[in-house]
């Protein structure tokens, strides 16, 4: 891994590898808007993470499996569940 452009707090020097945190994770100082992502990258970022969670999840689905559910899951749960997600 290169971490050679990886940025570093101003104050002390940590190396910041989480730029949706707007403190250094090492000494909680405040970093610069340049070193963290803005609001708009964190929901894009998060849409992109939620996209490949459901693509994921419905690649599961589709290869045959066989599920074991809690009592209080029925089976017109489980279909509804299912159908939601393959949308």
């Amino acid at each position: 891994m290169d971490t050679s452009a990886t940025p570093v707090c101003p104050d002390c020097g940590f190396r910041i590898y989480n730029r949706r945190f707007p403190n250094c994770e090492a000494c909680g100082a405040g970093l610069p808007e340049s070193l963290v992502y803005s609001p708009i990258e964190r929901f894009e970022f998060q849409l992109e993470e939620e996209e490949r969670s459901l693509a994921k999840a419905r690649r599961t689905v589709q290869q045959p499996f066989s599920i074991t559910t809690p009592g209080s899951l029925d089976d017109s749960v489980l279909s509804a569940v299912l159908e939601l997600t393959e949308r």
